[in-house]
């Protein structure tokens, strides 16, 4: 028979073991509450790419100081290809590279490197022509090889934040090397030895991929957000996604990592080809989708989002269109 005393410990125990759960998930919620309402898009910057600007016959230079100037960007991803800076074989010529930097530097402005063979904008892979593409270990040869070079080089650079080791490297995209995870971490660790000083950024699609399989060598996960897309069988496709899938995929890869960011948001027309050929046109853009796509990145909760697309704004200015980038220079000015 179990003794009245007994009895009441028991009811005491449970009463003050539900109460600590009662406790624990009120503080749970709130603390989910807090991060699942938190706006977003705190941080504007933006990605930059010389060969996109080459391609829509401006002047890189022109752009870029376009971007820092009148629109007053201050935080730029910066696409640094390897067959520019070694377009002869053990040749390094960082001379271009230096005069970005210093017009980063003289406005302000903090500057991701994107390096590795992989970096930002089609075919993806800027692979010089003298280096082997059938032999995996030719290339990643030739690649630490120029990584080292330029890490050795660029580290000091005053305007540099940090650096992006490959773009999007586990993701099967371009006209690229089978995606290596070995080959990253080997990337990654050079990096480091380098330069301690600087953070690792490493990027994933925010719709196709993963959050969490970077997580364990990377210092910020940055995520790209596509809100359409173009397939030759299907024609434009909008993807499904919803803010909240953006903002529990970052919480819980916030957990591991120090920062998640947007590295690409969106923020220009889909083109099938040429983007100077009218025909090409597959999806259009203007203020209206520019407006909607930051408003998207908002409500997600991700503090620092990079736009992309600046290259076609200043192009669309320079042929007597300037609303992309009226509508650009809006938000940068209300925003850090």
């Amino acid at each position: 028979m179990i003794s009245k005393k007994h009895r009441v410990r028991g009811l005491r125990e449970a009463v003050a073991f539900a109460a600590i759960f009662l406790i624990s998930s009120l503080a749970a919620a709130m603390i989910i509450f807090v991060v699942m309402s938190r706006p977003g898009a705190k941080v504007l910057g933006a990605t930059f790419s010389t060969k996109y600007a080459e391609d829509l016959g401006m002047d890189p230079v022109e752009v870029f100081t376009a971007m820092v100037t009148d629109l007053g960007i201050r935080h730029i991803r910066f696409s640094v290809y390897w067959t520019d800076i070694e377009k002869e074989q053990g040749i390094m010529d960082f001379s271009k590279l230096d005069a970005y930097m210093k017009i980063a530097e003289a406005n302000n402005v903090d500057v991701t490197l994107a390096i590795g063979m992989k970096v930002p904008r089609w075919p993806e892979c800027y692979i010089p022509s003298y280096v082997s593409t059938t032999s995996d270990s030719v290339i990643t040869s030739a690649l630490y090889r120029y990584m080292q070079a330029l890490v050795d080089h660029a580290k000091q650079y005053p305007a540099l934040s940090q650096w992006q080791v490959e773009n999007e490297p586990l993701f099967p995209y371009g006209d690229c090397p089978v995606p290596s995870l070995t080959r990253l971490k080997n990337e990654v660790a050079l990096v480091r030895g380098l330069d301690p000083k600087h953070p690792v950024l490493l990027t994933v699609s925010g719709e196709q991929e993963p959050w969490l399989d970077l997580s364990s060598i990377a210092d910020t996960i940055g995520v790209s957000m596509y809100r359409f897309a173009y397939n030759d069988l299907l024609g434009p496709v909008t993807f499904p996604h919803q803010p909240s899938y953006y903002r529990i995929h970052a919480m819980i890869a916030g957990l591991f990592v120090n920062e998640i960011m947007i590295s690409e948001l969106q923020m220009e027309p889909w083109f099938t080809g040429s983007p100077q050929n009218p025909e090409s046109l597959a999806v259009p853009f203007t203020t209206k989708e520019f407006s909607e796509h930051l408003n998207f990145a908002k409500q997600t909760g991700i503090r620092k989002v990079l736009l992309w697309g600046a290259e076609w704004w200043y192009y669309e200015k320079l042929h007597g269109n300037e609303s992309l980038w009226n509508a650009a220079r809006g938000a940068f000015s209300v925003i850090e």
